[in-house]
């Protein structure tokens, strides 16, 4: 990562952001330092920022053949006194889960997609837009 990050280029940059997507949840824990983008003195940075956030806000493809082989066991405790799951269940009125419970271990949990999210620099963004100098 430390030479890809370092000689690379964008593509190779986006090619371990897109392996990083892929990864189990919980990626938040030691992932982040790896997505790098740099939009000042960069001629292809806006360029490489917003392919990197479309990647972020886009589903991911083939995600669930990628983790096939990574299925977590099954937990036998059924009392929900320690923090099990940092996923979401979101309920419609009629009471019925938009997610399905065999599937739902595949998805990133939100602290993985909040943390992945503030790695994107979008103050360097506006500034190159904006056209202000890093000095004021």
């Amino acid at each position: 990562v430390s030479v890809l990050q370092r000689i690379g280029c964008p593509g190779d940059h986006l090619f371990l952001f897109n392996h990083i997507l892929r990864c189990p949840a919980g990626v938040s824990e030691w992932a982040c330092p790896f997505i790098q983008i740099r939009v000042l003195d960069n001629p292809s940075g806006v360029f490489h920022f917003m392919q990197s956030l479309a990647l972020l806000m886009s589903p991911v493809k083939n995600r669930v053949d990628f983790m096939c082989h990574m299925k977590p066991s099954e937990r036998k405790s059924s009392s929900s006194s320690g923090k099990e799951s940092g996923n979401w269940t979101l309920v419609d009125e009629g009471g019925e889960e938009d997610e399905d419970p065999e599937t739902s271990w595949i998805l990133l949990l939100e602290d993985d997609l909040i943390a992945l999210l503030s790695q994107f620099p979008f103050h360097e963004l506006f500034q190159q837009f904006l056209g202000f100098k890093s000095g004021g």
